[in-house]
C-alpha cells in the first residue's frame, strides 16, 4: 500500500489485490475485540476516579457504536478502482480519518486482548494471541502507510 496521490481533500492509495482483500477484512470484521474496562490509573485512590472512569468507557463505548455504523460504507465499491497491479482507494478526508481511528481501535484492541505487553515481545501461546498479534501487526501496516508521505 502506497499514497498514489494527495490533491485537497482526496487521498488515493494503491493496494495490490491482497492488500485490499486484508483491508476490506478487517474493516469487515470492526470491532474484534470486546471494549474491556477503562482504567486511568492503577494508583489513583481517589473517589472520582471510578466514576471518570466509568464516564471514559461510555463515551468510548458510543464512539465505536458510531464508527461500527460508518464502518459498513467506509470501503463501498464506489471507493475503488481497478489498476494494472491491483487496486485504487480513494478517500476523502473525512473517510480516511475515520478508517485511522477504525485501524487504531483494531491495534489498540488486540494489544488490550493480549494483556497490554511491553515490550511486544512476548512468546505466543495460543492460536488466538497469534490471531490478536496478527491483526494487530495488519491494522499497524495499514496505519501507518495511510499516514506516510508520499514514496
Amino acid at each position: 500500500m502506497r499514497l498514489a496521490s494527495q490533491a485537497g481533500e482526496d487521498w488515493q492509495y494503491e493496494l495490490n489485490h491482497q492488500e485490499a482483500e486484508i483491508l476490506l477484512s478487517l474493516v469487515r470484521q470492526f470491532p474484534c475485540t470486546e471494549m474491556g474496562l477503562v482504567q486511568f490509573s492503577k494508583t489513583d485512590e481517589n473517589p472520582q476516579a471510578a466514576e471518570r472512569e466509568k464516564l471514559l468507557a461510555e463515551s468510548l463505548a458510543q464512539h465505536r457504536q458510531e464508527l461500527r455504523g460508518l464502518a459498513a460504507n467506509l470501503l463501498g465499491e464506489d471507493k475503488w478502482r481497478e489498476s494494472g497491479t491491483g487496486r485504487v482507494l480513494t478517500l476523502n478526508s473525512a473517510a480516511r480519518e475515520i478508517l485511522l481511528q477504525i485501524l487504531n481501535d483494531i491495534r489498540v484492541g488486540c494489544w488490550r486482548a493480549l494483556g497490554e505487553p511491553d515490550p511486544l515481545e512476548l512468546p505466543i501461546t495460543s492460536q488466538r494471541q497469534l490471531a490478536y498479534r496478527q491483526t494487530m501487526d495488519l491494522a499497524g501496516y495499514f496505519e501507518m502507510n495511510l499516514l506516510s508521505p508520499e514514496d
